[in-house]
């Protein structure tokens, strides 16, 4: 009797009394679930309970995590974010918007999609990195001293102490100050560090500051940089923030607003174009550059993994020259040549003012991607020289002008890095950060220009180039 009741199945309904739930090991709900999750939705879940907040801020989480999106994306295309005034504000809040520099179908028109938006950050003036450190970003207008460390998947972020301000140099605006700012990742501390070179604003002595986010925030503060800063360098400094790569910092020494005989005397030789500073030693020292290329060397960025320079030949040329270094020598990537290009692409990349920068080499065809001043992408086919218009942000939405320093296009990863930091001033000081809705997206507007309106004519740089060439000749006459 025992055994016929035991072998009875139980009612319809009705739950075995002693049945055991069926518990997944934390590593598979970790590692193979969660770590799938978008990362806005990472942040909440930290809230469910200690070992979940453990667990969802280890570096080993930030890497699984990164690992998993990145192959579920599966075509390896460039993902970039670009931010214009926020829509139906007063001009004091700025929209971040990511998107694919491609669709999954091939077209080119994907869609944009609302990463977050800052209501008490204007869009002037305002500075990004052109390209995260380890899943964070800087952002800061050049013309105050207010700094704060972002990662614009998660919208967390922290406020970095106050700070002196730099000196302006007359007569070039509010935008152009001597200083420089930018975040590293020092690997053997294991943390972000945060650089600023300037100017003194008030006595005009040269200084360079370190802010280390984790030992930082007990109080510690900005602080001076071991190394000595070499004599000078800071007159050569308009706002714009080093490159950070393989843990060192590298600045492009900007002497075009200086005469020759000021730039021999502060440089000491016209080889000094680019300057270093080591994250981990904080020690400074000179990148050798040929004088040649030196004069000629616009802007600084990261290329596949190399320290870029952009070389702009445009008005004695018609060229952009892209070299990359690998030590102890420079060699040239690719050479863009305008003239060999069709009439609307030579003069577009052709306008006066124009800034131009790398952003990546395309996996999936070889061609560099090139981000504009002008709110543009293009991409570069070294073969064949020939350059093809890939997004024009205004299509989107409504971008501002031109910036005045930076472009207003990064790359961008998504991310669940932690942001840490800040202390007392980072709490009490804080952006008013709303994440977009995963599901928001922003498709192409129809009627929108081909041009910005900010844009100069085409016919402005021909007008150029002639004047030039007449100031030439009455020269060598």
């Amino acid at each position: 009797m025992a055994d016929s009741e035991a072998l009875t199945p139980p009612r319809p309904g009705k739950r075995p009394r002693h049945a055991d739930p069926v518990m997944l090991p934390d590593d598979v709900v970790v590692d193979h679930i969660l770590a799938r999750v978008p990362a806005a939705a990472v942040v909440r879940l930290r809230a469910v309970c200690r070992a979940w907040r453990a667990a969802l801020t280890s570096d080993h989480f930030v890497r699984a995590h990164r690992a998993l999106r990145a192959a579920a994306a599966g075509d390896g295309q460039p993902e970039i974010v670009f931010f214009a005034p926020a829509a139906g504000g007063s001009g004091a809040g700025t929209a971040f918007y990511t998107c694919k520099l491609a669709s999954s179908d091939g077209s080119g028109l994907a869609e944009a999609r609302e990463l977050v938006t800052v209501g008490n950050l204007p869009a002037d003036d305002l500075v990004v990195l052109t390209k995260p450190c380890h899943g964070l970003t800087l952002l800061f207008q050049a013309g105050s001293s207010e700094y704060y460390v972002c990662n614009l998947s998660t919208g967390e972020h922290v406020a970095l102490p106050p700070c002196a301000p730099a000196a302006k140099p007359d007569p070039y605006g509010s935008a152009y100050v001597r200083s420089s700012t930018g975040l590293g990742f020092d690997t053997a501390a294991g943390e972000h560090k945060v650089v600023r070179l300037y100017e003194e604003e008030e006595r005009g002595q040269q200084r360079c500051e370190m802010y280390s986010l984790v030992s930082g925030r007990g109080g510690g503060g900005w602080r001076p940089s071991a190394g000595r800063v070499p004599p000078g360098v800071t007159k050569c400094l308009e706002g714009r923030p080093p490159v950070f790569l393989d843990g060192c910092f590298y600045w492009h020494m900007d002497t075009g607003r200086l005469g020759v005989v000021e730039a021999g005397i502060l440089l000491r030789s016209p080889e000094r174009a680019i300057l270093s500073l080591s994250v981990a030693t904080e020690q400074f020292g000179w990148i050798r550059t040929p004088a040649q290329l030196a004069r000629e060397v616009r802007h600084l960025a990261e290329l596949d993994g190399s320290l870029c320079a952009v070389v702009d030949l445009r008005l004695v040329a018609e060229e952009y020259e892209l070299w990359t270094w690998s030590s102890p020598s420079w060699s040239r990537r690719c050479r863009i040549s305008l003239a060999s290009l069709e009439r609307p692409m030579r003069g577009e990349l052709g306008l006066g003012g124009l800034r131009l920068l790398p952003l990546c080499t395309s996996p999936a065809d070889g061609r560099i991607l090139l981000a504009t001043s002008r709110h543009k992408v293009y991409a570069y086919d070294a073969g064949s020289n020939r350059v093809d218009t890939v997004r024009r942000m205004h299509e989107l939405v409504d971008v501002p002008a031109e910036p005045a320093l930076m472009l207003n296009i990064a790359l961008h990863e998504e991310s669940v890095a932690v942001v840490v930091g800040g202390g007392d001033v980072g709490r009490r000081r804080r952006l008013k950060m709303e994440v977009g809705k995963s599901g928001e997206v922003v498709g192409k507007r129809e009627g929108r220009l081909e041009r910005h309106p900010s844009d100069v004519k085409p016919d402005a740089f021909e007008m150029m180039k002639r004047m030039i060439g007449l100031a030439q000749m009455m020269f060598h006459n």
